[in-house]
């Protein structure tokens, strides 16, 4: 399984998903010929990517705007997928949606601690987390509106990867990551990453 069957995967039991960012159309196009939904919303800011997913979608039940997130999407959907750029630019975009019940599928490609402590301080619930390597570890987020507690390793490490056995080489990933940071650093930066790397030792230990 490859980044985006996983997340064609987590379109199920939604009606209606907005895919934010479309790029070529793939996952509505999966999805809508999965059966996994019943209609699909594509934006992209891109004109080029648009238009490659509008020849992708011919004759699928697909809405299309040329919008810079949300901006120019007014009707309802079930599911939002904000994937594929960095955790600053998803927590713009959410704060644009004018869908308070919706459920948004999150996938920032760094900075994953940004992204919690935002969801966290901004009223959003974790529903659950995912993570899948496919050349790059990626992880993804469900949330909703709601309210929850998270500790500071759990903003880093994300609690509900610790019930998922695949978070286990992500942890070590990250760990081994941080080993080669702490020793080119010094000072209060190298404490800094090194609390950071206890976390995900931590962590590590409570993967099933």
């Amino acid at each position: 399984m490859n980044r985006i069957d996983l997340i064609v995967e987590l379109t199920k039991g939604y009606d209606v998903v907005a895919d934010i960012g479309c790029d070529h159309g793939y996952v509505l196009k999966y999805a809508l010929d999965k059966g996994y939904i019943k209609e699909g919303i594509a934006t992209d800011i891109g004109k080029g990517p648009l238009e490659s997913a509008k020849k992708n979608l011919v004759g699928y039940p697909v809405k299309f705007y040329l919008s810079d997130g949300f901006k120019k999407v007014n009707e309802h959907f079930d599911l939002a997928i904000i994937t594929g750029m960095g955790s600053k630019l998803i927590t713009d975009i959410l704060k644009e949606s004018k869908v308070q019940d919706a459920t948004y599928l999150l996938g920032a490609n760094e900075k994953q601690e940004v992204l919690r402590q935002y969801l966290l301080e901004n009223g959003y619930e974790i529903l659950d987390e995912y993570v899948i390597y496919d050349g790059f570890y990626y992880v993804f987020i469900k949330v909703k509106k709601g309210m929850m507690t998270l500790t500071d390793e759990e903003i880093y490490t994300g609690k509900h990867l610790y019930n998922k056995l695949e978070a286990k080489d992500y942890f070590l990933h990250k760990i081994n990551h941080l080993s080669d940071l702490i020793d080119k650093v010094h000072g209060k930066r190298r404490e800094e990453l090194e609390q950071i790397k206890n976390y995900f030792t931590n962590a590590l230990k409570k993967v099933i």
